[in-house]
C-alpha cells in the first residue's frame, strides 16, 4: 500500500470472519485486512459516488424486478444495477436521436432513428 494508513480495530462475528475467508481465497486476495478494505472501499464508492454521478433510486412493479433478474440470470446483464443503467442510456440516447436526427438517418417505429447504412469504399 503507497498511501499512509491507520489502524482500526473491529471486532465481527466469527461466522462472517468465516465468510470473509472464503471470499478472500476466492477472489485471490492476498490477506484478510485487503480483502476488508476492498469491501470498504465498494461500501464507501457505494454510498458516498463521485460529485459527477448521482444516484437514481427506481422503484419497479414486482412483475418488472422478476423481468429484470430472469434478464441478469440469462446472461443478458451482469447485475440489475448494470441493465437499469443501460436501459436508461439507451433511453437518453433514443431521445436525443429524436430531437437532434443524425444527417441520413430515418425514422423507425416510436420515434427511433435508425443509422443510414454504412458505405464501403475500396
Amino acid at each position: 500500500m503507497n498511501e499512509s494508513s491507520e489502524r482500526v480495530t473491529v471486532r465481527i462475528p466469527e461466522d462472517l470472519l468465516d465468510k470473509l475467508r472464503r471470499v478472500q481465497e476466492a477472489k485471490g486476495i492476498p490477506t484478510v485486512s485487503d480483502a476488508i478494505r476492498e469491501g470498504l472501499e465498494r461500501y464507501v464508492e457505494l454510498h458516498l459516488p463521485p460529485p459527477n454521478v448521482r444516484k437514481v433510486v427506481v422503484e419497479l412493479s414486482r412483475q418488472d424486478n422478476r423481468r429484470l433478474e430472469e434478464f441478469v440470470r440469462e446472461g443478458s446483464s451482469i447485475s440489475i444495477d448494470d441493465a437499469v443503467r443501460s436501459a436508461v442510456r439507451e433511453f437518453i440516447r433514443s431521445r436525443l436521436d429524436e430531437s437532434h436526427p443524425r444527417p441520413g438517418a430515418t425514422p423507425r417505429r416510436d420515434g427511433e432513428m435508425a443509422e443510414p447504412p454504412l458505405s464501403r469504399t475500396g
